[in-house]
């Protein structure tokens, strides 16, 4: 249902808007008066905020590579510098990229408290939040829909398979820059690892690299292996790269992180064996 359209969408779509709508929801209040004298419960506030922050998927670029190699971050604004390393590593690889944002509550600026929109795009579920329990849902089908046929596309190809997806995310939870895997075999994670610790001698800043099969892993991608983008029906190699917050808090340490992701991104295209 759309609550405000034309002159009002223009008229009320301001910082200032949003920020009484958040205030209301984390207030008791029951209601929120509206122009007009109209009055809005907490569902219906819920359900306008999700207007008024669009979640999106966008087709960035399209791979110019010989093989179909695409970028991808589907929980930008939620997931910290996912879309930063994303657009980089895109851009300096001429590979295709998708931007997925504004699905999943919650994030401290945009979207301070919940506004029942936690869709997780990378696979047909949805939850109550960070680290609730998952469900299929229909809407949530719908979006990892579309996010599967926008990687399609940046890609090049009509259909999925596509060859390589490099799938950004962020995390707080090890130093460790973990990549979960579908498709890659142990001798291809290893030169990965190889390559990524030689680099590693001279660039201290960088984070230790565990790579799946090769390591195990603390975070295992394990809903999106299972039934999402990181299956080899999506790709024939996929990566997870969950990216550390010690690699994300400085400018420094960004540009060094990312010249390490453009050179493994490179490595694996040059050693991607043939369709």
């Amino acid at each position: 249902m759309k609550l405000i359209d034309g002159f009002w969408r223009m008229l009320w779509h301001t910082d200032d808007l949003k920020s009484q709508l958040f205030a209301f929801l984390g207030s008791d209040s029951p209601e929120f008066p509206m122009l007009g004298g109209r009055k809005l419960s907490h569902r219906q506030v819920r359900d306008l905020l999700q207007e008024l922050i669009p979640a999106t998927i966008e087709v960035r670029g399209v791979c110019s590579r010989p093989v179909a190699v695409v970028a991808a971050a589907p929980h930008v604004s939620f997931d910290n510098w996912s879309e930063y390393f994303c657009n980089r590593v895109a851009r300096r690889s001429r590979i295709g990229w998708v931007i997925a944002k504004n699905f999943r509550d919650q994030h401290s600026q945009t979207i301070p408290i919940s506004i029942g929109r936690h869709i997780h795009v990378n696979r047909p579920t949805e939850s109550d939040g960070p680290g609730q329990t998952e469900r299929e849902t229909e809407r949530a089908r719908n979006v990892h829909q579309r996010y599967l046929s926008a990687l399609a596309e940046a890609s090049g190809r009509t259909a999925l398979p596509i060859d390589l997806l490099f799938e950004f995310h962020s995390h707080h939870r090890t130093p460790d820059l973990e990549i979960a895997t579908a498709g890659l075999t142990v001798n291809l994670a290893r030169e990965l690892a190889e390559v990524y610790a030689r680099r590693r001698v001279k660039r201290p800043l960088l984070p230790e690299l565990k790579i799946a099969p090769l390591h195990a892993l603390r975070l295992t991608a394990d809903g999106a292996r299972r039934e999402g983008s990181i299956r080899t029906e999506v790709a024939r190699v996929a990566l997870h790269v969950e990216v550390p917050r010690e690699a994300r808090q400085s400018d420094n340490a960004r540009r060094t992180m990312c010249a390490a992701l453009v050179m493994m991104s490179e490595t694996l295209i040059r050693l991607l064996p043939a369709a």
